[in-house]
């Protein structure tokens, strides 16, 4: 028992260099073994040689980034003398460095879109086409998820519609709100933060403090209000046409960020 304390006395008081010497535990660090440090310095930490303590080889990935990298600086250092000292030598060295750097990138290019092709899984376009054939088709399919989800939507959404009656903006978004409301079904609660009325809304309800509350400093300003769960989300402010605000409500509520693009 005696030798069981002396022995654990010793552990504690060791530098922890010593403690952490064994074969298993110096593994992990970034010495051969802490017998070679210098007893002097705290907890014998070891000032190695960056060359020793490197010696795995460097892989692909590092030797590629370092020609690049010299690459750019030969380039840059080029592109620099050729505007300090514009010899015919000098821009010559630069032109010919510069369409070097531009070859290879069209290869890369070349390859880029080959693997593109090859592999339908890496193919943005498959999501959000660029020609226009496609564009059409993917245009036509959006709107049409649109008003189909818009009638989901309305179920459990309204639009409140902040104005003032002397807003000659709010003026021109009051008819586009009552097409929308006509035509397909979409809730407008307007509220009229002055008192006065607009003719498509000549009964608006009084601002109850939801001004302050949603901290609206314009109008027109639109908010969408969830009658379920009176969630309430904004929606715009300034005038926008009625596909914006059919567009805005399907993503808002209906699909997730990043979802789309």
């Amino acid at each position: 028992m005696m030798n069981r304390v002396i022995l654990s006395g010793l552990l504690i008081t060791m530098p922890l260099g010593t403690a952490l010497a064994s074969p298993t535990a110096t593994a992990g660090l970034d010495y051969p073994t802490a017998w070679l440090c210098d007893q002097s310095k705290f907890n014998w930490y070891c000032d190695v040689d960056p060359e020793q303590q490197s010696s795995r080889p460097k892989t692909r990935e590092e030797e590629a980034v370092e020609r690049l990298e010299a690459w750019q600086k030969d380039l840059k250092a080029k592109r620099a003398l050729s505007i300090l000292e514009p010899t015919p030598e000098n821009v010559k060295a630069y032109i010919e460095a510069q369409e070097l750097l531009t070859q290879t990138a069209s290869v890369y290019s070349d390859v880029w879109r080959r693997v593109v092709w090859q592999n339908p899984d890496l193919n943005y376009e498959l999501k959000r086409p660029a020609n226009n054939a496609a564009i059409a088709t993917y245009t036509s399919t959006r709107k049409s998820e649109e008003r189909r989800t818009l009638d989901e939507v309305t179920r459990e959404w309204g639009i409140f519609f902040f104005f003032r009656s002397d807003c000659t903006y709010c003026h021109r978004l009051s008819p586009t709100l009552k097409f929308l409301s006509d035509t397909y079904g979409i809730t407008v609660f307007p509220v009229s933060v002055d008192g006065g009325v607009l003719p498509e809304f000549p009964n608006p309800q009084r601002d109850n403090g939801m001004v302050q509350k949603l901290g609206i400093r314009q109008v027109p300003m639109l908010v969408l209000g969830n009658v379920k769960d009176k969630r309430l989300i904004p929606l715009s402010s300034g005038v926008i046409s009625a596909q914006d605000v059919i567009e805005r409500i399907y993503v808002l509520t209906s699909t997730s960020p990043g979802e789309l693009y």
